[in-house]
């Protein structure tokens, strides 16, 4: 997620945010959470609400890509209206449950969250593959396995702890094998040799240091037995008991969207900076850099032969399993719904293929 992008006048990070606990999930004992009595059919769906997890950057290029394109209006859309999320924005869950939005994108953690709070969210599809967590390192001193973190000190936010010693612990380092100081999402410290390395995201750090000179080696979590999904879709179980025709017709045009930005990433950066996001000041050779880190973590082997947005059942159990790890206890079924997509795909396989 290009959550840190640190655009002219500094735009709040999202993991700051997090860190800072005000992301929140309360409010979802809610009757029905999430079922819209504007099911649309056909081709009248009307304007589709569409509720997005963080502010108008890059990490929506695909659905920017689909409402240029057309996409929403060819799936029977009559419009598309963004809600743009943020510090001050109302969670998608919280908008969904009161029908503010018919769609939108949130994360594994939140939705287990919710449910426990007496809703009944599920993730329907999945924007990265991959988790952008990892370690980043200089590339004079480098950190490029787990048991390279023996020994070394690692800034890491309090929200990231659980975490990083679930991927401490999974990989046979013990804690006390590594000194762990606290991150507040600048990488100034690593620069200056005051830490060997800080966990962040693979499309924030890594990219805002090398624009900045700074040659830096990358330890992709995902690359070391921490397989989680990230940028989920989400729909209430009411929703996609009701809603099936809207939701599919939405996920279509995401997937239209973000097979477009693959083919052509720069046009997706451009939209981020020239029209979306013009308001927040991005600059394209960031954006293009975040979007092709995002793209990493969206194109796999999986969605080649599957198609963009699907989680296979070994990735739906793995997810399970390190969110358990983390302390975020939940079960496939109770988190996952892949029935829209699997519709979407056999009605329209011509989707499918990426290359």
């Amino acid at each position: 997620m290009t959550d840190k992008l640190n655009p002219p006048g500094g735009a709040l990070s999202r993991r700051g945010l997090l860190g800072l606990g005000l992301s929140t999930t309360v409010g979802f004992a809610l009757a029905g959470c999430g079922s819209s009595s504007r099911t649309g059919t056909g081709s009248d769906l009307g304007q589709l609400e569409y509720a997005f997890s963080w502010l108008y950057d890059v990490t929506q290029a695909g659905p920017y890509m689909a409402d240029t394109e057309g996409y929403y209006k060819k799936v029977g859309f009559s419009s598309v209206k963004f809600i743009p999320g943020g510090p001050s924005a109302v969670s998608v869950l919280t908008q969904l449950a009161s029908e503010t939005a018919q769609f939108g994108v949130s994360s594994p953690t939140e939705i287990v969250a919710a449910n426990r709070n007496g809703a009944s969210f599920r993730v329907i599809g999945t924007v990265y593959q991959k988790t952008p967590s990892c370690i980043v390192s200089l590339k004079r001193n480098p950190i490029r396995t787990p048991t390279d973190l023996k020994g070394r000190t690692i800034a890491v936010s309090d929200a990231d702890k659980p975490a990083m010693e679930a991927f401490l612990a999974v990989n046979g380092i013990r804690s006390s094998d590594t000194t762990i100081v606290p991150f507040q999402y600048d990488p100034a410290p690593l620069v200056a040799g005051q830490v060997d390395g800080i966990m962040d995201y693979s499309t924030n750090s890594p990219i805002s240091l090398r624009q900045a000179g700074h040659e830096t080696a990358v330890m992709m979590f995902a690359d070391h037995k921490y397989a989680t999904i990230t940028q989920t879709y989400v729909a209430s179980t009411d929703q996609i008991s009701k809603n099936r025709t809207l939701l599919k017709a939405a996920l279509r045009a995401d997937i239209m969207g973000w097979r477009a930005n693959i083919a052509d990433p720069e046009a997706g950066a451009k939209l981020a900076v020239n029209k979306y996001g013009k308001s927040l000041q991005y600059q394209l050779e960031n954006q293009l850099a975040c979007n092709k880190a995002e793209i990493a973590l969206i194109r796999t082997a999986d969605t080649e032969k599957n198609g963009i947005l699907t989680v296979t059942p070994e990735l739906q159990r793995e997810t399970v399993e390190t969110l358990g790890l983390t302390g975020v206890h939940t079960t496939v079924d109770k988190l996952f719904d892949m029935s829209l997509l699997a519709e979407v795909y056999r009605e329209h396989p011509e989707l499918k293929a990426l290359s």
